[in-house]
C-alpha cells in the first residue's frame, strides 16, 4: 500500500511547535510494510489542503493520512475536506454527538458546553470511527472510489493514542510485507569513496537497496528489503552483508576490531588510554536488524 501523510496546522509552517506526528506515522508505516514516498505540511487553508488531497492520489497514493484540522473551531477543516474530495456527504452522529458532550463536560466541569463542540460530532457516511480516548475528536477512516483518507487528530498524544489502538489494529488487514533493515558501520572511508567503492552493488541493486548515511566519525551502510518475517529477510540480505564485509573488511567497526579501527583515525588514542582515563567514543555502535 502506498500512503501519503499530511500534517494540517499553520502552526507546523510557522515553526511554533516540531512535527512530531510525521515521524511516528513513517515509523508506523515502516514496520506495517507500506510505502511513503510522500509527506508534506499544509496551512489551515481550504484551498491548498484540497490541493494537497489532489496531488497525493493523481501521484498513486492508496491512501492519504492526515493529521490534525478536528476541532470545534472554523478553521478546523481537515474532516470536511476530506469528504468533499470524495464525494462523502457529512451527517450529524447522534452517538458521537453523547461522547461529545461527555467528555467536554468532564474535561470542562460545566453543565453547559459551547455549541460549537458538536461539530465534532458530523462525520461522512459510512465511515469508520477511530475512537480518541484522551480527546474529543475523533478520527475516521473514509473510503470512496478506490481511494482512502484518514483523519487523526493533531494534538500528537491524542494521534498517538489513536493510531496505537485503533489505527494499527485496522492497518493490519492490509499488510503483506514489512521492511527489514540491517546496518553496517563503517570509519577511516569517506562517505565518497564508500560509493565509488560500492558502485556496481548500489547500480545492480534490486529487492535488496543499499544506503549511506554519513555521520562526522562514521558512514552508515542500511542494507534493506521487503519480507514476510525475519528469517526470509536475513536470507535475502545475507549474500549482500557478506559481500560488504569481505569488501569493507578493514574499515568495519565490529566488536573485534575496534580499537584497530580508532587507532587509524585517531592516532593519539593508545597514547591517552590508560588506567586513570576513560575514553568513550562520541558515536553510537550498531549492528544488526530493527
Amino acid at each position: 500500500m502506498k500512503i501519503e501523510i499530511i500534517n494540517v496546522g499553520t502552526e507546523l509552517l510557522l515553526g511554533e511547535i516540531v512535527n512530531t506526528n510525521a515521524v511516528a506515522l513513517q515509523k508506523m508505516c515502516k514496520d506495517l510494510g507500506f510505502d511513503v514516498y510522500h509527506q508534506s505540511v499544509v496551512g489551515d487553508n481550504c484551498e491548498r489542503l484540497m490541493e494537497c488531497l489532489q496531488i497525493a492520489f493523481q501521484r498513486g497514493a492508496d491512501c492519504v493520512i492526515t493529521t490534525g484540522g478536528l476541532g470545534p473551531t472554523n478553521d478546523d477543516l481537515t474532516k470536511e475536506l476530506s469528504a468533499e474530495y470524495l464525494n462523502l456527504k457529512m451527517v450529524y452522529w447522534e452517538d458521537e454527538a453523547q461522547k461529545v458532550e461527555a467528555k467536554c463536560r468532564f474535561v470542562t466541569g460545566l453543565d453547559e458546553i459551547p455549541m460549537n463542540n458538536f461539530k465534532q460530532a458530523y462525520f461522512p457516511e459510512h465511515c469508520t470511527i477511530l475512537e480518541n480516548e484522551v480527546g474529543t475528536a475523533n478520527g475516521c477512516i473514509m473510503k470512496n472510489d478506490h481511494k482512502m483518507i484518514i483523519n487523526l487528530p493533531g494534538p500528537p498524544k491524542e494521534m498517538n493514542y489513536v493510531v496505537e489502538h485503533e489505527l494499527i489494529p485496522y492497518l493490519k488487514q492490509f499488510q503483506k510485507e514489512r521492511l527489514y533493515t540491517c546496518d553496517l558501520i563503517t570509519m577511516g572511508i569517506g562517505e565518497s569513496t564508500l560509493a565509488e567503492k560500492l558502485k556496481a552493488l548500489i547500480d545492480a541493486q534490486q529487492e535488496v537497496t543499499i544506503a549511506l548515511y554519513a555521520s562526522e566519525e562514521t558512514v552508515r551502510i542500511r542494507l534493506a528489503c521487503k519480507a514476510k518475517n525475519q528469517q526470509m529477510a536475513d536470507e535475502a540480505m545475507k549474500p549482500f552483508k557478506e559481500k560488504l564485509m569481505e569488501m569493507l573488511k578493514e574499515y568495519l567497526i565490529l566488536e573485534n576490531n575496534l580499537t584497530c579501527a580508532l587507532s587509524k583515525i585517531l592516532p593519539a588514542y593508545q597514547l591517552i588510554y590508560h588506567s586513570d582515563f576513560a575514553f568513550e567514543p562520541s558515536f553510537l555502535l550498531s549492528s544488526g536488524s530493527d
